[in-house]
């Protein structure tokens, strides 16, 4: 598109084009309350708005973490990084990876914030060792739904074939010898622990390596991935 814009751009007459303003973006917090404790897409991606700080790293993974990310707002200078041409689950713990030591080799201290569902992060959670390895400081936010979200509906909410072996997450940051350089482990399942964590002063400073177990319902996903999704199902639905 870059190629093809270049393009485009000379041919514009811009005397005939007119100028309106852009929408107001902001992060629905309130919009999207309930008295529920329970942490929902809709709730938690405009507060993950509100944890972002200028020039952030964000990597999302393929599934509910990069739609849901379309709710947040950044701030000035974030850059996201994001993957959906191939579909291709589990790339994102390993561009976590890629991204944390390339903000480092280059000498600028930016965050590397990274999202990736359970059963992404099972393809690829060996990355976490060459973070830990390097000495990388990321923040990792694995979100736990029991499964494949993406695919249950696409095709398959009930198959077993979406379902992924449970595992105790942030116990592997240990296994692969986080303790020994720092790193930290922890466990969210309410909003009330998910509230305080972001706003927690040591947390935001990302000294160390973080990682996050986030527990969200298996059977809840953004509004743009159920969109996406219904179109897939339809389009990959037998002829009648």
């Amino acid at each position: 598109m870059r190629g093809l814009l270049r393009s485009l751009v000379p041919c514009i007459d811009t005397t005939k084009i007119t100028s309106q303003p852009g929408p107001k973006v902001k992060n629905r917090i309130a919009e999207n309350e309930d008295p529920s404790e329970t942490i929902t897409q809709a709730w938690v991606w405009p507060l993950i708005g509100e944890f972002l700080e200028e020039n952030d790293l964000v990597v999302t993974e393929t599934g509910t973490a990069n739609f849901g990310i379309w709710e947040t707002k950044f701030p000035a200078g974030v850059t996201a990084l994001s993957q959906v041409l191939w579909g291709s689950i589990g790339w994102s713990v390993g561009a976590c990876q890629g991204a944390a030591l390339a903000a480092r080799d280059a000498g600028v201290k930016k965050r590397t914030i990274l999202f990736v569902g359970d059963g992404s992060f099972q393809l690829t959670a060996q990355e976490l060792s060459t973070m830990i390895k390097l000495d990388l400081k990321p923040i990792i936010f694995v979100i736990c739904n029991d499964g494949y979200t993406i695919e249950r509906f696409i095709h398959g909410f009930d198959a077993d074939y979406n379902d992924v072996p449970t595992w105790k997450y942030k116990d592997i940051v240990n296994v692969f010898g986080g303790a020994a350089r720092g790193a930290k482990t922890y466990q969210v399942k309410t909003k009330k622990e998910i509230r305080a964590l972001l706003k927690d002063k040591e947390f935001n400073a990302a000294n160390v390596l973080q990682f996050v177990e986030l527990y969200i319902p298996k059977d809840d996903a953004p509004v743009a991935l159920r969109l996406t999704a219904e179109a897939s199902s339809r389009t990959n639905a037998p002829l009648a």
